[in-house]
């Protein structure tokens, strides 16, 4: 269904005004609202098997320089190396990843506007608010990408050189200390509030810093506006080779290679911090199912392919291929297992 920018306006809870931007040139939220509300709900689909025969515009609801865009970029360079027409990345930027996904929720179901979605807007958000104008199983889930693995950083000149040490000082005194995340909900949220939780420390008693992006979020740890979050690798390695920021667990069950000497959660003495974030490709709902098996086959290729691999690792993420019928089902469960952690916690509203 479209939404007008009253409606929009009434049911999304944003911190800051959004924006959009292809690459990083921006336009107003006003010309945002009237762009996805001017779209038509529906459309006819060219069901030729050359698809695609123009241009493909990825939108990212999400900054630039963000995990999220970072394995977009990527992913759409072999993509037009691959089809040989252009797949070209929109930032579109607020609500935490709501206006890029209801943009794409309101385009043509012709395959020329999809969508790289991610943990935080995809599952995260919908189970930390009930009321969201989107429901986690709305758009029409082609395939996941990549992982990456959380990171709980602290800044680099910091006291603190285990997790253990930081979470002792918090138990004291949890209202003098800050964490911060990268938007209004999202699994840095929910994987700070898991670890503290799960430590005897009520998360609610601790201060609370919401920025958007990863970006401006890790930048807040560094000049101290916040004394810890949890993020994803792909977003931080500069930083933390620099010493800038201090890494004290990453969330996967093993150690990752990037970060041989960082232990894991449970190896650092918490056994719930255990979340790893994901990019994937979601499209309108009730896609056409050639248009699903073209992305489809196309993640399947690039999973194979030296150079994609190469770039992905690189970047921090792993490529991690699910098609369409085994995403959807790992979304399912992860959502259904975060609506249980919000509620525990008293973050779902």
């Amino acid at each position: 269904m479209t939404k007008t920018p009253s409606q929009l306006n009434k049911k999304i809870r944003m911190p800051n005004k959004p924006s959009i931007s292809i690459r990083r040139s921006g336009l107003t939220w006003l010309a945002a609202a009237v762009t996805f509300a001017a779209l038509p709900a529906c459309s006819t689909v060219d069901t030729a098997a050359d698809y695609p025969q123009k241009e493909i515009k990825l939108i990212v609801p999400f900054p630039v320089d963000g995990v999220t865009d970072i394995n977009a970029r990527i992913l759409a360079k072999h993509l037009t190396r691959l089809w040989g027409q252009p797949v070209t990345v929109v930032n579109m930027l607020g609500g935490g990843g709501t206006i890029g996904t209801l943009h794409v929720l309101a385009s043509p179901k012709d395959g020329y506007t999809m969508m790289m979605n991610a943990t935080g807007q995809a599952t995260q958000n919908p189970a930390i608010d009930s009321q969201l104008p989107y429901k986690w199983d709305e758009p029409t889930l082609v395939a996941r990408t990549s992982v990456s693995p959380l990171v709980f950083v602290v800044k680099g000149d910091s006291r603190w050189t285990t997790l253990q040490q930081m979470l002792d000082d918090v138990r004291k005194e949890p209202a003098s200390y800050k964490y911060g995340t990268s938007g209004p909900g999202g699994v840095g949220s929910i994987a700070v509030s898991l670890l503290f939780g799960s430590s005897g420390i009520d998360p609610r008693q601790l201060g609370r810093v919401t920025l958007q992006g990863g970006a401006p979020l890790l930048d807040a740890v560094i000049t101290g506006k916040t004394d810890f979050a949890a993020q994803y690798l792909a977003e931080m390695g500069p930083l933390l080779e620099r010493k800038q920021l201090k890494a004290l667990a990453v969330s996967t069950p093993t150690r990752v290679k990037h970060l041989p000497h960082t232990p894991t959660s449970k190896q650092a003495g918490s056994d719930s911090f255990t979340l790893i974030g994901w990019s994937g490709i979601a499209g309108p709902a009730d896609l056409p199912t050639n248009i699903i098996a073209k992305w489809n086959q196309g993640i399947r290729t690039l999973a194979a392919d030296v150079d994609f691999v190469k770039e992905t690792e690189t970047s921090g993420a792993e490529v991690a291929y699910l098609g369409p019928k085994d995403f959807k089902e790992t979304l399912r469960n992860e959502y259904e297992t975060a609506v249980v952690q919000v509620e525990k916690l008293g973050l779902r509203r």
